[in-house]
């Protein structure tokens, strides 16, 4: 006996192989992008939540500069009152401020606070006109300290703002 091979036998042979052959390939290419596709996902989603906190401390760092300009307003508000005789409002002393103001009754400010410190640095007549001129510094901040001063508070988590505004003042 000899063996003998027909042409379709052969060709069914190889036919079964090679799809034998795909389908060990086809999975482990499956497997791999759909591996890519979930590394990918997750680092798009990674970016976009990242995205979102730093436009969410953004807003807060700029409601921490509305409180912090509040503040300067409130004090040149102060000064003003009193033209004849302008002094710093009570409880700002510079460098010991024990006072500051809350925003409680707003809707965008209502958990900062802004410290306010103030100090006279002139008080002289110019060609007979009395001149008196004040440094003040207001720090806004949110979360603020339980006790005065409320600014600077500590940071203690991402949702920490504070900004601070310095100037002068002449009346």
């Amino acid at each position: 006996g000899h063996l003998v091979a027909s042409r379709h036998d052969c060709e069914s042979a190889m036919i079964e192989n090679r799809s034998m052959f795909d389908t060990g390939f086809v999975l482990p290419s499956a497997i791999f992008l759909l591996v890519v596709l979930a590394a990918l996902g997750a680092f798009i989603l990674n970016v976009s939540s990242n995205q979102q906190l730093g436009m969410a401390m953004d807003v807060r760092g700029e409601r921490a500069w509305q409180a912090a300009n509040a503040g300067m307003e409130w004090v040149r508000y102060k000064l003003a009152s009193s033209p004849a005789s302008p002094g710093c409002p009570p409880n700002t002393d510079w460098g010991g401020s024990g006072y500051s103001i809350g925003f409680a009754g707003t809707a965008t400010l209502a958990d900062f606070f802004a410290t306010v410190e103030c100090r006279e640095l002139e008080n002289t007549d110019v060609q007979g006109i009395p001149t008196w001129v004040f440094e003040v510094r207001v720090t806004a901040c949110a979360p603020a300290a339980a006790n005065e001063p409320r600014c600077p508070g500590t940071p203690t988590s991402t949702a920490y703002a504070e900004r601070q505004l310095q100037g002068i003042i002449s009346f």
